[in-house]
C-alpha cells in the first residue's frame, strides 16, 4: 500500500478501536468511559463499512466484496494502525482466480476503463481513448496486459497521458484479471 494512501487511513481505523480511543482522549485530557469508547468505535466502523459500499468523493465503491472478504479487510487495517483488538490470528479468505480477476478489475482497473465499448487499438489510443475492459481480451494478449500492469503502458495519448505503473500488482493478480473478463466479458 502506497505511504500516502495508507496515511489517509490510519485515522478512521484507529478510531474503530475502543482501547486506541480511550487512550486518544485520555492523552487530549478527556478521558472516556470503555462504554462509550465501544458506541464511538462501533459507529466508527459502521462508517466505514458504509463507505466500502457506497464509496466516496475520490473513493470508488466495493461492493463487490462480500461480508467475509470485508471482514478480512478490516481485520488487516485494524492491525495495520496497531489496534490491540486486532491483535492475533490474522482473517484470511480463501478465493478462486476468478474470484480474485474480479476483485482487481472491479477495484482498480475499472477506476479508468468503461467496462464496455468499443475495443480503439493503438490508433485510438494515440487519440487518447482509453480502451474498454471488454475489449481486453480480444485485443490484447495475457502477457502484454500483465507487462502494462507492472510497467505501465508505453503508448503515450493525446495530451500527454499514459496508464501508470502498478507494481505491487502483482503477475499473477494481472493474469488473474485477464481470466476474469476472458471468462465473464462485461456487460453491465
Amino acid at each position: 500500500m502506497a505511504e500516502n494512501s495508507s496515511n489517509s487511513l490510519i485515522g478512521p481505523f484507529q478510531g474503530t478501536s475502543p482501547a486506541l480511543l480511550e487512550k486518544r482522549m485520555k492523552k487530549l485530557g478527556r478521558p472516556i468511559g470503555a462504554k462509550l469508547a465501544r458506541g464511538l468505535a462501533g459507529q466508527a466502523e459502521q462508517n466505514i463499512r458504509q463507505r466500502l459500499q457506497n464509496g466516496g468523493k475520490k473513493m470508488p465503491p466495493f461492493r463487490h466484496l462480500d461480508g467475509k472478504e470485508v471482514n478480512a479487510l478490516l481485520s488487516y487495517l485494524k492491525a495495520h494502525v496497531g489496534a490491540p483488538e486486532s491483535q492475533g490470528k490474522p482473517v484470511l479468505v480463501m478465493q478462486s482466480v476468478s474470484r480474485v480477476g474480479e476483485h482487481l478489475v472491479k477495484g482498480t482497473c475499472q477506476i479508468c476503463h468503461d467496462a464496455t465499448g468499443p475495443g480503439v487499438g493503438r490508433m485510438g489510443m494515440m487519440r487518447g481513448i482509453i480502451p474498454s475492459l471488454a475489449s481486453f481480451p480480444w485485443e490484447q494478449s495475457m502477457q502484454s496486459i500483465v507487462w502494462q500492469v507492472e510497467l505501465g503502458s508505453r503508448m503515450m495519448m493525446m495530451g500527454g497521458q499514459r496508464m501508470p505503473a502498478y507494481p505491487y500488482i502483482t503477475a499473477e493478480e494481472s493474469a488473474a484479471a485477464y481470466l476474469y473478463l476472458l471468462q465473464y466479458p462485461p456487460y453491465y
